[in-house]
């Protein structure tokens, strides 16, 4: 692993895991941070399960919980798996001197942090971001666009929907809080009004049939309308793995970070726009 480059990427989701198994095999020393149990359910196409297992393999790479420091030297000077920092974000970010920081906590709905004074250089995707006020890039996540580079300014498009990478699915919400308990297994054929799982005497029937793409995990406390599985009709859905969309935008963030590592300035698509 580089011993020059080091990497934090802010999120857990699936283009957040996409991103960081992208930089991890191009040879960075890449960690996640994730202060908080992670609520995306898609959990064969992300990272989440480590951080409540302590480690989870995602086509071909481990990721694994950090609780000590010497546990976070270990994993990202060897590059033998991805540590995910649970820690608060201060803690973190002054806990190494981060060369890079991308920013992958996109649709959270929060409001974008200004991270340029944490690093050297600093990535944002999707909307919110400013690139020269709240990070050096941003890079867009929409689905005409998916992956362009922006240097200045930010992405000015309205459509929430087209920020949506799984727009095919069929979310199921809690009806109520409680524990979650689930009743069939990530990736399976299921009918409509099947029993997906149950919160405490409330049967969780699936509305419509296809496959489960995503799943909360068994035991967990969910709150009333928290997702606690997805269900895609399409027999051709992605339901595991990286989709194709967030392989591109993880290509697209692992290229930009290499040419100003290089000292070359990124190709901008903003005039486009």
């Amino acid at each position: 692993m580089s011993d020059e480059t080091s990497i934090l990427v802010l999120g857990m989701d699936e283009l957040a895991s996409a991103i960081a198994r992208k930089l991890h095999l191009s040879g960075y020393a890449v960690a996640i941070h994730q202060p908080t149990p992670p609520r995306t359910i898609r959990r064969r196409m992300a990272f989440v399960d480590a951080w409540t297992d302590g480690a989870f393999s995602f086509e071909g790479v481990e990721a694994r919980r950090a609780d000590k420091t010497r546990d976070f030297l270990d994993s990202l000077k060897s590059g033998a798996s991805i540590p995910v920092l649970w820690h608060p974000f201060e803690d973190v970010a002054t806990r190494w001197p981060w060369d890079v920081i991308v920013d992958a906590r996109a649709g959270t709905g929060a409001a974008p942090e200004k991270l340029r004074h944490l690093s050297e250089f600093t990535v944002g995707l999707g909307r919110g971001f400013v690139a020269g006020e709240h990070c050096d890039i941003v890079i867009d996540i929409g689905a005409r666009d998916p992956g362009a580079v922006l240097r200045n300014g930010s992405i000015t498009r309205q459509d929430s929907r087209d920020e949506e990478r799984f727009a095919d699915g069929r979310m199921i919400a809690a009806p109520h809080h409680g524990l979650f308990h689930g009743a069939k297994r990530l990736g399976e054929r299921i009918a409509k009004s099947d029993i997906v799982g149950s919160i405490g005497e409330t049967a969780i029937l699936a509305p419509v049939s296809g496959r489960l793409r995503g799943l909360a995990r068994d035991g967990v406390a969910v709150a009333k309308g928290a997702d606690v599985a997805e269900i895609v009709p399409s027999p051709g859905a992605e339901v595991a793995g990286i989709s194709k969309r967030d392989r591109l935008i993880a290509r697209s963030v692992a290229f930009v970070i290499e040419m100003e590592r290089a000292g070359y300035a990124p190709i901008s698509l903003e005039s486009f726009f």
